[in-house]
C-alpha cells in the first residue's frame, strides 16, 4: 500500500502500522479518486480516517458568509479525520477535495481509535505528527496575516502551479481577478497592484490578462518563499 510514498514517509508507515488490528486490516480499503471531487465534506460525520497515498488534495474552510476558502493544499503521507476523533468532534472541520488523482487509504473511525487505544507506540508517533502539524500550521498563519500582497500572492500561485502533477512548462490561471482576490484575502486593487510588481520582476507574464506561471518563474517564487519562511 505504501509503495508509492517518499522513502521516508514509507518507513514511518511502515513502522506505524506494524502492529495494527486484525480489524484495521480487514477493514481498511484503497480507493482512487477523481481530480475536483470532495470527498470530505465539513459537517458531515466523521466515520473514516483517510490517509493520502499519492495525489494532492486541497483543504477548503466553509466560514460563515457560506463562500469556499481552500487555505493549503496536501498530499503523500496527510492524514484526514484523524485530530477530529481526538478531540472528540462527531463531525468533520473541514472540506477536502482532490486537486489531482488521487489514491487513499480509508479506516472505519471507530477501529482505528480502538487501535490507537491499545497500540501506545502507534499513538505516540500520531500524537507528536499532529502536534507538529498543528503547530507549525499556526505559525505559518500568523506568518500570512504579516505577509506584503506580493507575497500572498506568490504563495497563491506556487499552491496553483504544484497543483499540476508532474510540474509542467507553463500554467495559464483561469479565475478571474476578483476570485482570486476573495481568495487570497484583500482587494482587487492591492491584487492588481501585486500582479504588476511580479510580472515586473519577471515572474510571471500576462496572456490576455491571464497570469501565465512559467516553471522558471515558479522556481524563483519558491525559492523567495522559503526563505521568506526561513527568515522572515
Amino acid at each position: 500500500m505504501f509503495k508509492e510514498l517518499p522513502p521516508e514517509k514509507r518507513r514511518y508507515m511502515e513502522l506505524l502500522f506494524q502492529n495494527c488490528t486484525e480489524e484495521v486490516k480487514y477493514y481498511m480499503a484503497v480507493v482512487e479518486i477523481e481530480p475536483g471531487r470532495e470527498f470530505i465534506k465539513a459537517g458531515a460525520d466523521c466515520t473514516q480516517i483517510f490517509l493520502i497515498l499519492s495525489g494532492k488534495v486541497t483543504g477548503v474552510e466553509w466560514p460563515t458568509h457560506e463562500r469556499a476558502y481552500p487555505f493549503k493544499d496536501f498530499g503523500p503521507g496527510d492524514f484526514f479525520g484523524e485530530i477530529e476523533c481526538f478531540a472528540g468532534l462527531p463531525q468533520y472541520r473541514i472540506s477536502i477535495v482532490a486537486a489531482t488523482r488521487c489514491k487513499v487509504l480509508t479506516i472505519p473511525a471507530d477501529a482505528y481509535m480502538d487501535w490507537l487505544h491499545m497500540d501506545v507506540d502507534a499513538l505516540f508517533l500520531r500524537t507528536q505528527e499532529n502536534m507538529h502539524r498543528l503547530i507549525t500550521q499556526t505559525a505559518e498563519a500568523r506568518k500570512y496575516l504579516f505577509m506584503e500582497g506580493k507575497d500572498r500572492l506568490m504563495v497563491h500561485l506556487i499552491r496553483f502551479y504544484e497543483q499540476h502533477q508532474p510540474l509542467p512548462d507553463s500554467v495559464e490561471l483561469r479565475q478571474t481577478r476578483t476570485q482570486m482576490a476573495e481568495e487570497i484575502g484583500f482587494s482587487t486593487k492591492t491584487l492588481n497592484r501585486s500582479i504588476k510588481r511580479l510580472e515586473e520582476l519577471g515572474l510571471i507574464r500576462l496572456n490576455k490578462g491571464k497570469i501565465v506561471i512559467s516553471r522558471e518563474g515558479y522556481e524563483e517564487m519558491k525559492a523567495h518563499y522559503i526563505e521568506y519562511y526561513l527568515n522572515g
